[in-house]
């Protein structure tokens, strides 16, 4: 557990431990050799939308970009975090507002350093400026009552602004790689249909990006389908490849049908869950009325995920991309001597 199990941090674990009915939280330490326990197999950070608990959490956090900024301003104020946690880019907020990203990839990476130098222990990885192709996302509208902007390549149909998406996405992380290599970058693959994944596995290879040297590598665009069958065979066909996938907005179902395919994951979903359950804890004394911003909360939250990692379950078919027909050549590395230039709109719209 983290160095403050008797401050702040040892109370909110022991709060939330009563809640859940456990003696203690589920650490995130992998199990030793010749233990078994499905639920440490997985790191699973719980998303968190308030950076100063990074300097108390007993569990590994997840935090957006965005959050972190408000402190850059008073460096002394910089949350300072005594354990495991990973940085989020905000993007799904950035390209439902706007449809596109708005901050220059050179900003956006100065921000991560500027964070990494103040934050105390460095993320375990930082993501870089995705775009996501969910349809709603790319085209517009409302879905599960949110609104989206759309994308600003939505007049060219889902299929091509998916392509563009893709494009956008390897284009952004391999200069992100390239003008800020202090920072652990995670590579994201972008896609609605497992056909868009095997291509953008490609896209990275075709750049010189060896997916499968990297230690995570972030599964996008799944987080409202986590728990389909659809989203289980493109997990299941990409970790047949090798990769240690990180799946953004893995909930409860989810994880407890694919966690086998999946190295780490995330999720803010008990926020919502409290939210529309007016649920408040006996344990927790905050003056808020419910527990949508409750680290307790949060962390009963994430030990019932563990609770259904634990849970017998009945093995799917697990769909290996050398035999099931789906087969693509494992990524490989070229040489790339030239840098790579700051990824630019106007030349992908020409491109197609």
């Amino acid at each position: 557990m983290f160095r403050d199990v008797t401050g702040k941090g040892g109370e909110v674990a022991a709060r939330a431990a009563q809640a859940a009915g456990v003696d203690h939280l589920t650490s995130w330490v992998k199990p030793a050799r010749g233990q078994l326990d499905p639920a440490r197999e997985i790191t699973f950070y719980l998303g968190f939308h308030q950076p100063r608990a990074l300097e108390y959490s007993p569990v590994p956090l997840f935090i957006a970009l965005p959050r972190l900024r408000r402190y850059a301003c008073t460096p002394d104020q910089m949350p300072k975090a005594l354990g495991p946690w990973a940085l989020d880019s905000g993007g799904f907020t950035q390209i439902q507002r706007h449809g596109q990203w708005l901050e220059h990839p050179d900003s956006y990476g100065s921000a991560v350093v500027r964070i990494l130098d103040e934050c105390g222990w460095p993320p375990d990885f930082a993501a870089p400026q995705d775009w996501m192709c969910e349809p709603w996302v790319v085209l517009g509208g409302r879905h599960d009552s949110q609104d989206f902007h759309g994308s600003v390549f939505a007049h060219l149909g889902l299929r091509r602004a998916v392509r563009v998406h893709q494009e956008l996405t390897v284009e952004n992380y391999c200069y992100l790689r390239e003008q800020f290599p202090m920072v652990a970058w995670i590579p994201v693959l972008q896609g609605w249909t497992l056909s868009d994944y095997l291509r953008c596995v490609d896209l990275y290879a075709a750049a010189g990006v060896d997916l499968t040297a990297e230690h995570r590598v972030g599964l996008g665009s799944v987080c409202r389908r986590e728990s389909t069958g659809e989203a289980g065979l493109i997990a299941s066909t990409l970790a047949g490849l090798g990769l240690r996938l990180h799946g953004f907005g893995f909930k409860t179902d989810g994880l407890r049908e694919h966690a086998a395919h999946l190295a780490s994951a995330d999720s803010q979903a008990w926020s919502r869950v409290a939210r529309l359950q007016r649920l408040r804890l006996p344990q927790c004394t905050h003056r808020a009325r419910y527990c949508n911003n409750c680290l307790v909360w949060a962390s009963v939250w994430r030990e019932r995920i563990m609770a259904a990692l634990r849970e017998p379950r009945q093995q799917g078919l697990v769909l290996d991309a050398t035999t099931s027909g789906t087969a693509r050549p494992r990524p490989h590395r070229a040489s790339t001597s030239s840098p790579v230039p700051a990824p630019g709109l106007e030349q992908l719209v020409m491109a197609l």
